[in-house]
């Protein structure tokens, strides 16, 4: 034999220290790195849902900046969400019957500067915001109540 080449005996009793055939090796390696590959990527894809967290939220049409970063100044009082989501006269909208099932939010967009900034408020259902948390409304908002100059968007965490 001019090449060395190993031959398998048929030996079911191979040590730890055996050496795989190349193709066994291939195909180990192969494994090997498929298995890493998903594993980083269902990794990245739950820092990726956590960096990327929406939330449904309802913000006035003046104070609507699509894709401006905000950061939540402070929560509002509940009496005050209250009385911004009934009409201005008193009594509920269509399409708010429960205004207490809602939470309020004090936003400050980040314009560049400390004298280039504005103050807004949120408002969302089933959500909760942080102190100092950074956002920025999608860009597609629909009118949720044209009564309260409400729009219906997303906001998604940024940091």
């Amino acid at each position: 034999m001019a090449k060395s080449e190993r031959i398998d005996t048929g030996d079911s009793d191979k040590g730890a220290g055996d050496a795989l055939p190349d193709e066994s090796r291939r195909t180990f390696m192969k494994k090997g790195a498929l298995a890493t590959s998903a594993l980083a990527l269902g990794l990245g894809s739950v820092g990726a849902a956590a960096a990327q967290r929406q939330e449904n939220v309802l913000v006035y049409t003046y104070a609507y900046h699509p894709n401006v970063p905000f950061r939540i100044t402070n929560a509002l009082e509940q009496s005050t969400v209250v009385r911004l989501l009934a009409r201005p006269g008193g009594g509920d909208v269509a399409e708010i019957s429960q205004p207490d099932d809602y939470s309020g939010w004090v936003i400050r967009y980040d314009l560049g500067g400390p004298d280039a900034a504005i103050t807004a408020m949120m408002f969302a259902r089933d959500a909760s915001f942080s102190r100092g948390e950074r956002y920025r409304f999608s860009g597609d908002a629909t009118v949720f109540s044209s009564e309260l100059n409400l729009l219906s968007t997303t906001a998604r965490r940024t940091f």
